[in-house]
Parts: structure tokens; sequence; C-alpha cells
């Protein structure tokens, strides 16, 4: 196959500023139709970008030939619906993170993954930003000992473009959905998906109704480790604030900026990053997008194993039903087996 065809679903900012641009000027790929409810909206964007084909109805998509990969970056609640749509008719799915509002949700699209036999990855594109990368490497490799204890930190002002997040019937939740989830996958990334004994969660309310705009999340791991998660669309700051910092038996390490610190011989080492890992947060956020793209196309073609998995994106799920469950009844929730 000289390249892939891909149709985008959803162009809001999320496919404007990231997918549609990063699509266009990817080896092997080639963009033939965007899809939006809101059809004129669909045709000034495939204007603006050079695109065929400009639809309002994911059915009109089956009718286009040479559509393998369907980029969904439509709001939580569609995702479901043309996921599963488009794994029966025999394409590849690529979806922004969260896979789902729900966890019956998730096993809904697991199962039609299992089905078809059709590749789904789900964008956690901080996996493959240049530090975390380096990071995980150090880990991989022992260089930090066993690691116990893991922080992660994601405080951001709410984004005003996405109001819809604010809404639990289409996103799902709050910040614990919209930011946590990216903050419980680099912890369980880290810790290679162990499994998780139980949780805890304290949630607020300070500048939302419905949904949670602060959440501080404990997980407890089955082989004695332990992780912490805290992000907030209301804590008063001027500026985001984004770390993940862990601790081992022989060092520790941290990302944004990337450090090293490592006990040699009664003194301490610190080793800082080098070449895209010293890249500024921006640029580091950027480019993770095109990595994992990258990494999804060669895992069509067979070159390396799937990572971000729909198997990944229900244990996720089942923590995060865990922590909401956690937040509203104030106790420790043990997960089952």
């Amino acid at each position: 196959m000289s390249y892939f065809g891909v149709a985008v679903v959803g162009v809001g900012n999320i496919a404007q500023t990231i997918h549609l641009p990063l699509l266009k000027r990817m080896p092997g790929v080639k963009v033939i139709a965007v899809c939006d409810r809101v059809v004129s909206k669909a045709r000034f964007v495939a204007d603006r970008f050079g695109i065929p084909y400009a639809v309002a109805r994911v059915e009109e998509l089956w009718e286009l030939e040479g559509i393998d990969i369907v980029d969904v970056c439509t709001t939580t609640d569609a995702h479901p619906e043309i996921a599963c749509a488009a794994l029966e008719r025999g394409k590849h799915v690529f979806v922004e993170k969260p896979l789902s509002r729900t966890l019956t949700e998730a096993q809904q699209i697991a199962e039609a993954v299992r089905r078809t036999g059709r590749h789904l990855m789900v964008g956690m594109n901080h996996r493959f930003r240049p530090d975390a990368t380096l990071l995980k490497s150090y880990v991989r490799r022992g260089e930090l000992g066993t690691i116990y204890y893991i922080k992660a930190t994601w405080l951001q002002p709410r984004q005003k473009e996405r109001r819809w997040i604010t809404r639990a019937d289409i996103s799902g939740g709050g910040v614990l959905l919209d930011l946590g989830i990216v903050l419980i996958d680099l912890i369980l990334w880290m810790y290679d998906f162990a499994p998780v004994h139980s949780v805890h969660a304290a949630l607020f309310r300070h500048q939302t109704r419905v949904v949670e705009d602060l959440a501080v999340a404990t997980l407890y791991f089955t082989n004695g480790s332990i992780a912490t998660a805290e992000c907030s669309w209301s804590l008063m700051r001027p500026d985001n604030l984004y770390s993940l910092n862990l601790f081992g038996t022989r060092g520790s390490g941290s990302i944004n900026p990337f450090r090293l610190v490592r006990h040699v011989e009664g003194e301490f080492i610190t080793i800082q990053a080098e070449g895209q890992a010293r890249l500024p947060s921006v640029r580091q956020y950027t480019h993770s997008y095109e990595a994992e793209w990258q990494y999804f196309l060669n895992t069509l073609r067979g070159h390396v194993p799937a990572v971000s998995t729909v198997e990944e994106a229900v244990q996720r799920m089942r923590i995060i039903e865990a922590l909401y469950r956690s937040g509203e009844e104030r106790r420790e929730i043990i997960l089952s087996p």
C-alpha cells in the first residue's frame, strides 16, 4: 500500500490545530474526507486543507473509496458509535482520549475490536513526549531500581472553547476525565500496567456545578507501590503546571523538564536531558502527536506491536470509575481482580 487513506470525524479545535496539519504533511498518509454534523464547517475545513470530500454523516464515508483509517476527534459522547461503526466497516480507528465516557462503553468498543480484528489506538500522546520516552527507557533498563512511588500533576485553567467538557452527558466527567486520565495513563505505563489493588479520591467543585474541577487521586498497587495524581481547572495559578516525578530504590526521575538523580558511592549525580528531550514543553507536546501517529501507522504496517490499546483503555476506565465512586462515597474502593 502506497499510502493510508484517512477520514477525520469532527473538525473542532483538536482536528484543525493538531490532527489535520499533522496528517497533511505526514508521508504515507492521504486525508480523503472530513466529517462533521455541521456540514458547512466541514466544507470550510476541507477547502482550507485541500481535502477532497466533506460530509455531514459518518454513513456517507462508507460510500467513498480508499478510506483505511477513521480518526475520531469528536466530543466523547460520540466516540463509541463512530468507533464501532468504523470497525464494523473494516476500518482501523484512531480515537482521541478518553476512549469513552464509561467503562461499559469502553467494553463495547473492545468487543467490536475483538470481533472485527481491526486495530484501534487511543490517543494518549503524552507517552510519546521525548522526555517521557527517555524517562521510560531508564525505568525499563532498571537504572532507577524498583519504582515504588510516582507523583503526577497537571493544573491548568479550563479552556473556554471546550465548554462541552463541563457537561457530564457529553464528556462523561470533569477534570479527572480530561486531564487526570492522562496522568493515570502515564502512571500505569511507567508501572508496566501492574494491577491496582485499590484507589482513593477527593473531588471538588469550586467553579463548576455538575462535574469536578479539582481531583486528588491515590492508586495502591498490588505489589506495594503507590501513585498520586492531582489535576485541576480551578487552582489559582498564573500558568500551567505539568509534571511527573517517580522514585525508585536506586534513583529518581522527572519530566517537564527531564531530570534524573542517582546516588552513586555516596554522591548524588544529576543527569539532564539531551536532544529532543530538551525541547520546550510546547514542542514536546506537538512532537508527541506526530510520534504517536507515526507509531500507529507502523503498527498497521506490522513493524511494531500495538500500544495504547483498547484493553488498556478498559483498564483505565475501570480505575476512573472506581475513583469517581471513591469521591462520591468518601472511602477507599477496592478493585475486583
